[in-house]
């Protein structure tokens, strides 16, 4: 299979890959937003998870406002049992994770649940 024609088929994750194939990342912890804006602060990557979906990996100049306007107001807390998406605008949240990848440094892994 073309690796660019991939797509997600459950969360959690427990691979990451990109047009290339699979990428040597490993998940570290569920995080929130104050380690989410640390984290871009640095330089990190986003992935945003879509089951359904090809994993999208952000362009550094979207990644600000990716977070601000479709994130931030739809962030579940991390190790949360259940998620109440009527408790998020238009009833979908992500699930956000720390995940260190050998080449491109950490990763923030977004998980978008509907």
């Amino acid at each position: 299979m073309d690796a660019s024609q991939r797509i997600v088929t459950q969360t959690p994750l427990t691979e990451l890959w990109d047009s290339s194939g699979p990428v040597n990342a490993v998940r570290i912890e569920p995080i929130g937003d104050a380690e989410i804006v640390r984290l871009l602060r640095d330089g990190s990557t986003i992935v945003v998870v879509d089951v359904g979906l090809p994993l999208r990996w952000l362009a550094a100049d979207d990644r600000l406002a990716f977070w601000k306007d479709e994130v931030k107001h739809r962030l579940a807390k991390p190790n949360v049992d259940r998620l109440h998406l009527s408790e998020y605008p238009a009833d979908y949240c992500y699930a956000a994770s720390k995940w260190s990848c050998t080449s491109r440094g950490t990763v923030i892994v977004l998980e978008k649940h509907h």
